[in-house]
């Protein structure tokens, strides 16, 4: 005889309110703002081996808050446009048509990981967030706050109830700022060539990878990458 395992489907769901808004403005300026609000929570893994069932918590997908802003300024320079609507197209060709785009977007930061780091944790759990103006990639949150950072005192095996994620002790936010002009140049009737200078997270903003939040790590509590470096993006496209 044997024993059968049979592993455990995991499941996801979600809840969310949404609000979108867009004005087109006169003189060619559109400007778009979508704002979501979400929890999502999941039941993908084994809180112990033993277990019958998945254990459900927050997701890693999780992103409390998404703010989106975008707009669109079609500068009015150039034949057809408000100034300049009779100059020569060869000026035209270098002056007229072009047209600003802005993207901002901000989110909140996804939970941690922690592992079992709780089953030998001895302080107060309320004490391990730090406040904003406090964290930074070399104390993301308070390593002294009650981890046994101990190698030899781990615990080989044992049956975990502290959960997988704690919904309050994130990573860092998002924030980016994309920037691009564009500039369309038509050829004939039925071709139309198109120029694109764009600045992918242009301020440089850091965007932050989760912390190490392996107590037995030199690096416990620090942060050593970050997301979405500035990029600039130049092409030319032809439409026909």
């Amino acid at each position: 005889g044997g024993v059968s395992v049979v592993e455990p489907i995991g499941y996801s769901w979600y809840h969310s309110l949404q609000v979108r808004g867009e004005k087109r403005f006169s003189h060619g300026y559109t400007f778009q703002l979508s704002y979501t609000w979400a929890k999502t929570m999941e039941a993908t893994r084994l809180l112990n081996a033993s277990d019958p069932r998945p254990y459900e918590s927050i997701s890693t997908a999780d992103r409390t808050h998404r703010l989106v802003m975008s707009g669109i300024w079609e500068l009015p320079f150039g034949r057809g446009r408000r100034f300049g609507g009779s100059i020569p197209r060869a000026l035209d060709a270098l002056a007229g048509g072009w047209q600003l785009n802005m993207v901002v977007q901000r989110q909140s930061g996804p939970p941690m990981d922690w592992g079992d780091v709780w089953t030998l944790f001895t302080g107060n759990p309320d004490s391990v967030k730090l406040p904003k103006d406090k964290r930074n990639v070399d104390r993301w949150f308070n390593i002294d706050a009650g981890f046994n950072r101990n190698s030899a005192q781990q615990l080989s095996s044992n049956i975990r109830v502290s959960p997988l994620y704690f919904s309050g002790l994130r990573g860092d936010g998002q924030a980016r700022w994309d920037l691009s002009a564009i500039k369309n140049f038509r050829i004939v009737e039925q071709v139309k060539m198109q120029l694109r200078a764009e600045a992918i997270n242009a301020w440089n903003h850091p965007n932050l990878f989760l912390p190490q939040t392996s107590p037995t790590s030199s690096a416990f509590g620090t942060i050593s990458n970050q997301d979405y470096p500035r990029n600039w993006i130049l092409s030319l496209r032809l439409v026909f």
